[in-house]
């Protein structure tokens, strides 16, 4: 079963998603369960990282969409987010906060139907997505969504992650043969990084978190074009 939360003011719009959800269940083999709110501050009031899609209506009153985006960020950064909107106009800001797409309203039922299997394809390898590494101090298991990048150090190398960092004795071309490739992509032989925590590229360098990394030239391309296909939705 999928977990998902709707959060709009309006009960129509509300409603019509409910709706896209009952012909989405009649088109895939899945199951789900739906909370409505209608503002940002009930919602999060509840939330507890219990859901894997969140829809969220840009145009609120109190916290617009994007707000609430924003801090959702700040408390899961994993969960899938989709803005529900008026205009297509507002779609890129959701760059911003790593939104995997938009509908405008009224709602498309076919067009939902297209959107939700790319959803469900995030959610169903993000369930999944986890690595093993052996540590000086025994094993660590991290969810992959959450390594920021791999620097080798040495004969080491250091996962960078969400929750801190995490020194392993090993190569890293026998490290990123462990991760998605259509994620994780090297920029330079010092670097594999993570392609959701990718702010900006420019001048031959690459922003990860705020952590400006260099391109390498022999690496410049084959980067940038995973860049792409993720940024396309190829990736996790």
């Amino acid at each position: 079963m999928v977990s998902i939360a709707i959060v709009d003011d309006e009960a129509s719009a509300r409603r019509k998603l409910r709706e896209c959800f009952v012909f989405l269940e009649s088109q895939v083999r899945e199951s789900f369960q739906i909370d409505e709110y209608t503002d940002a501050a009930q919602f999060f009031m509840r939330f507890d990282s219990q859901y894997n899609i969140v829809f969220l209506d840009i145009e609120m009153p109190d916290m617009d969409g994007m707000t609430a985006a924003r801090k959702l960020r700040e408390l899961d950064k994993t969960v899938t987010v989709i803005f529900v909107t008026n205009s297509a106009r507002y779609a890129v800001q959701g760059y911003e906060v790593d939104a995997l797409d938009y509908i405008v309203k009224p709602v498309d039922k076919y067009a939902f139907l297209l959107k939700m299997k790319r959803a469900l394809a995030r959610v169903a390898r993000r369930k999944d997505a986890n690595i093993m590494l052996k540590t000086n101090d025994g094993f660590e298991c991290l969810q992959i969504s959450h390594i920021k990048c791999l620097e080798v150090q040495g004969h080491y190398v250091i996962y960078h992650t969400y929750y801190g960092d995490y020194p392993i004795y090993s190569t890293l071309s026998a490290e990123e043969k462990k991760l998605p490739p259509s994620q994780f992509a090297k920029c330079n032989r010092n670097y594999v990084v993570n392609l959701r925590y990718v702010e900006s590229v420019r001048d031959g360098a690459c922003v990860l978190a705020g952590q400006e990394l260099d391109i390498s030239r022999p690496q410049k391309k084959k980067f940038i074009q995973a860049l792409q296909n993720y940024m396309r939705g190829e990736g996790i």
